[in-house]
């Protein structure tokens, strides 16, 4: 089936980098587009399936054995597994081209006890983990197997790389790069918004104070020493704490210190020995992480003196080390950035908007700037509250987004023959 003008009716998009919108007018090319569309309900029903497979951080062997199963069905070689849990399998090229790493995790952050149904409505599924980041595991799959269908071949070797623990500190993703011998020439972690396309890497550090006073019956509590009231004074300074101004061109999200977790006590009717919460703090810039980590770490103190507590700080996340990543114009300026760039523009995946990367990320890409490798994260679904148990994301979205991961795919890693 012809999609009109430029097989999608959109105008082609005049690049110096690597892409070449003739290459998405290539016939085998287009019969790859017509493919994504004739099994649209193969890839949504994997989708429902996969997103159905528990896996929270630490525990995503289920996921990670669908995952080998899967890349053996759509011709992947060499599929191997690592001490930490992590999946990869090897779409070998013909010879000349850069060696291209998709990464995608398989981690949620849901216990494996939640009831984890999808459901849709109105054009979206609704189910924790529907987007992040099952979707992109799912176009991934589907996007190698239409090229191999379709005997479109890379220059370049392609690696699919189902990563895990990526919620908790990219964990997957580092101890991947770090065993690896041959670090990859790109890397491109599938794990965001479509259309999205960061190139930078947040700074992340997550820790748990913990407030420790006396445990008193309720009726000899009154003036006494309170661990709970002591968390609620740092809960309240976190949220009146003013924030640095974010960096020209960052993210306005951002600098940013979030409370995630707390707890503590054991009854109802007496103060609580301990509790606990804990902090995310991120940011783009090492002066604004670390005026951020000082300033928290020095509200939880006063808390806990105004409040005659005494305080441990745990560090849960530490920042990586970004000390050797590529000047950021060095890295915007990469054909990888400007390529994903074209790619993207070409599909039209923000409409008629210029797609602006931007210096930033949260996923496992971010892993890959610390070590200077070229990286990037980019999207292959429309999704919406992720890690809430209200997640949602467009039923269509992983169509378009399989489609573009096919083009970026041999756009970045070169046409064989």
């Amino acid at each position: 089936m012809k999609f009109g003008l430029l097989c999608f009716g959109f105008v082609a998009v005049l690049s110096a980098q690597k892409f070449d919108a003739a290459l998405a007018e290539k016939p085998e090319m287009c019969r790859a587009f017509a493919e994504v569309d004739a099994r649209a309900n193969l890839i949504q029903k994997e989708w429902i399936e996969l997103t159905e497979i528990p896996s929270p951080s630490k525990q995503e062997t289920l996921r990670i054995e669908y995952m080998k199963k899967a890349m053996a069905r759509v011709g992947l070689t060499g599929i191997e597994q690592d001490a930490i849990g992590n999946a990869w399998g090897l779409l070998k090229g013909t010879g000349g081209g850069p060696e291209l790493v998709f990464a995608a995790h398989t981690d949620t952050v849901f216990a494996m006890d939640t009831k984890i149904k999808v459901r849709e409505e109105n054009g979206r599924y609704y189910a924790p983990g529907i987007g992040d980041d099952t979707g992109a595991l799912v176009a991934l799959l589907h996007s190698i197997d239409i090229l191999r269908q379709q005997g479109l071949k890379t220059k370049g070797d392609v690696v699919f790389l189902a990563t895990v623990q990526e919620e908790i500190g990219l964990l997957g993703a580092k101890y991947w790069l770090d065993h690896r011998a041959k670090k990859p020439d790109l890397f491109v972690a599938v794990d965001s918004r479509l259309g999205s396309i960061g190139y930078g890497a947040l700074l992340i550090e997550q820790f748990k104070f913990t407030f420790e006073g006396p445990t008193l019956h309720t009726l000899a509590s009154k003036g006494q020493p309170n661990a709970a009231r002591g968390a609620a004074r740092l809960i309240l300074a976190i949220n009146n704490m003013e924030m640095p101004a974010p960096p020209e061109g960052g993210s306005p999200f951002l600098p940013v210190a979030n409370v995630g977790t707390l707890g503590g006590g054991t009854v109802a009717n007496a103060t609580p020995g301990k509790v606990f919460l804990t902090v995310d703090i991120r940011s783009q810039e090492m002066k604004a992480q670390s005026k951020l980590v000082e300033d928290v770490k020095t509200l939880a103190q006063r808390a806990a003196n105004e409040e005659k507590l005494s305080l441990s700080v745990e560090a849960v996340n530490v920042a990586h080390d970004y000390s050797k990543a590529l000047p950021k114009e060095v890295r915007l300026k990469h054909p990888l950035v400007q390529t994903t760039v074209a790619v993207t523009d070409y599909l039209k995946l923000n409409g008629n908007a210029k797609t602006m990367p931007i210096d930033s990320g949260s996923d496992d890409h971010n892993i890959g700037v610390a070590m200077a490798i070229p990286s990037i994260g980019i999207g292959a679904i429309l999704g919406a509250g992720a890690h809430s148990l209200e997640e949602s994301a467009d039923k269509a979205s992983i169509l378009r987004g399989t489609k573009y991961l096919m083009l970026l795919t041999v756009a970045l890693a070169g046409l064989g023959q």
